[in-house]
């Protein structure tokens, strides 16, 4: 007689969820686009961009002692914040591959290394101006009036190079259009 009641208490309860409709929910998840929503910066503009930045970068200096763009130059537009890209950057070339086969760096190439990377800052800081004015000014990016540009970079050394005065990252902003712009060198 037990079972019975059992059997009988759980097919009422199965009847029951079955008779439950539930309406379907259209869930977005966080973040989600939708197929009908574009951005306001396509993905073509941003990786556009960030291969002019890289050139830019990779020409500063003098000839045979140039910037080298460590890790590509990455940008993304926030509607209503702006543009923010970064990139990693050597101030200077660096013998970097020939570590790896025993080859020691003597005191004076590091020397030589460590001039030319303390000379290419205030022209890296020329060409991160020039970067975001000439941003501010894209039509491909359609800024907003109160939104912002922002250039970072972040510097790469090795273990082995004289790190005296030299900066470990430089950002150049400009907050809104008719501001100027600001390089804080750290």
């Amino acid at each position: 007689m037990r079972l019975v009641t059992v059997l009988a208490v759980v097919l009422a309860v199965g009847a029951a969820h079955a008779q439950v409709k539930s309406a379907p929910v259209a869930a977005k998840p966080v973040g989600a686009v939708a197929p009908s929503d574009k951005p306001a910066v396509p993905l073509e503009t941003i990786r556009a961009l960030e291969r002019e930045m890289d050139a830019r970068i990779a020409a500063t200096g003098t000839p045979g002692d140039v910037c080298v763009v460590q890790a590509p130059t990455r940008g993304f537009y926030l509607t209503g914040l702006g543009a923010v890209f970064t990139a990693e950057v050597s101030l200077a070339a660096t013998p970097g591959a020939a570590l790896l086969f025993g080859a020691p760096v003597g005191a004076e190439q590091k020397a030589r290394i460590h001039k030319s990377k303390l000379a290419h800052i205030p022209m890296l800081e020329q060409t991160l101006q020039a970067m975001v004015l000439s941003l501010v000014g894209s039509p491909a990016l359609k800024l907003a009036e109160n939104e912002q540009v922002v250039v970072a970079i972040r510097f790469f050394d090795l273990t082995w190079e004289d790190r005296s005065n030299l900066p470990v990252q430089m950002v150049a902003r400009l907050e809104h259009r008719g501001a100027a712009i600001k390089v804080d060198v750290q």
